[in-house]
């Protein structure tokens, strides 16, 4: 349990460091509008947190899709983590 705790922490800072370090360096992305975390229903296949999840990384939804699955087989923390997404992100709109 405690590796699996390690991984995610790892996981998680790593994904941090790489969209702190995805814009350019000279610093004319930071002139353009923020991204925001949505729902994409009209590309989703259940409620559209994977594709707004996909929408706002810029990673394919397939991959988005494939990791919670993955997730979900441990002891169905994917569906857990599915809902709460559902219930805190807002619709895009």
């Amino acid at each position: 349990m405690f590796g699996l705790i390690r991984v995610g922490a790892y996981l998680v800072s790593t994904f941090t460091i790489w969209q702190f370090f995805q814009g350019d360096i000279s610093g004319i992305n930071s002139l353009s509008l923020p991204k925001h975390l949505v729902l994409d229903p009209g590309h989703g296949m259940i409620f559209g947190v994977c594709a707004g999840f996909s929408h706002f990384t810029g990673i394919d939804v397939t991959l988005i899709r494939l990791a919670f699955f993955v997730v979900t087989l441990y002891r169905g923390l994917g569906i857990l983590l599915y809902i709460v997404a559902f219930l805190i992100m807002p619709v895009a709109g």
